[in-house]
This record gives structure tokens, sequence and C-alpha cells, in this order.
């Protein structure tokens, strides 16, 4: 980068490894600060732990097929979709979940600000997956860097 160059992208396990726990503390954060009687939206928050735990096992046990396929291969390709598609799913539930907010009709711990800082991280993580699921380069594409309230 000082040279002006791009740097090379991290790779398919490496950015999971980095990420994937990243959108698991969103959903457990989510679900922690809603009051208990958002029954509704603290099970789909589950869903998504659920998921995102599934996730790290799963790009644990891939990353041990690199020992004899190349990288790219066709059940990790698959993988980058199924996490991109479940991560742009939960970036939408927590949009819908802020509006709420923003509309007192979600009973919560938590800030506009809190629920915000999800965005950006979010759509970086999209805008470098979108390299590995080809698929997404529109959400990518769309999805901005700042926080909502900002843009």
């Amino acid at each position: 980068m000082v040279q002006g160059m791009e740097p090379v992208p991290l790779g398919i396990v490496d950015l999971m490894d980095l990420w994937l726990e990243d959108q698991l503390g969103h959903a457990v954060l989510f679900r922690n600060v809603l009051d208990p009687i958002e029954m509704m939206p603290s099970q789909q928050a589950e869903v998504y732990i659920g998921t995102y735990q599934a996730y790290i096992v799963q790009n644990r046990h891939l990353k041990g097929y690199l020992r004899f396929k190349q990288p790219g291969f066709a059940r990790q390709k698959e993988f980058a979709q199924d996490v991109a598609k479940t991560t742009i799913e939960m970036s939408q539930f927590i949009y819908e979940m802020m509006l709420k907010y923003r509309e007192n009709k979600l009973l919560n711990k938590t800030t506009l600000r809190f629920l915000e800082h999800h965005f950006p991280e979010t759509c970086y993580f999209i805008k470098k997956l979108s390299y590995y699921a080809p698929s997404i380069q529109n959400q990518a594409a769309q999805c901005s860097l700042r926080r909502i309230s900002y843009s």
C-alpha cells in the first residue's frame, strides 16, 4: 500500500477466520440487548448464532482440505456463497430491528449507535466476501462503509 499497490486479497480461510467470529459476536450482542418480551427477534438472533457457530466449525474443517486441494475448490466456493447469503440476511434483519428501534417498537437495553455499528463492519466483510462469492457483488457495491445515520 505504501507503494500505491493494492494488497493481495486475504485468503478465504483467513477472511472467514477473522469475520465469522465478528458476525457471531454481532448476533450474540444483539440477542443480549433485547428485552425478554422480544421473543421473536431473540429467536431469530439465536438462529444466526447457531448458523455462525456452525460456519466457524465448517471453516476449520475446510481448511484441512487445503492440504490436498487448491484454494477455491467447489465446496469452499459454495461455503462462501452460504456465508454471504446469511450475512446479508442477518444485516437486513438488524436493519429492520433498527427501524423498529427508531419507532420505539423494540424493547431493548441499547442505543441506536450500537445497532448501527453493525452495518459498516458487515459491509466491509460483504465487500471482501464478494471476491469469493461473485453472486453478491451487487449487494457489496450497494452497501455503505458509513453508519446509516451518517450517510
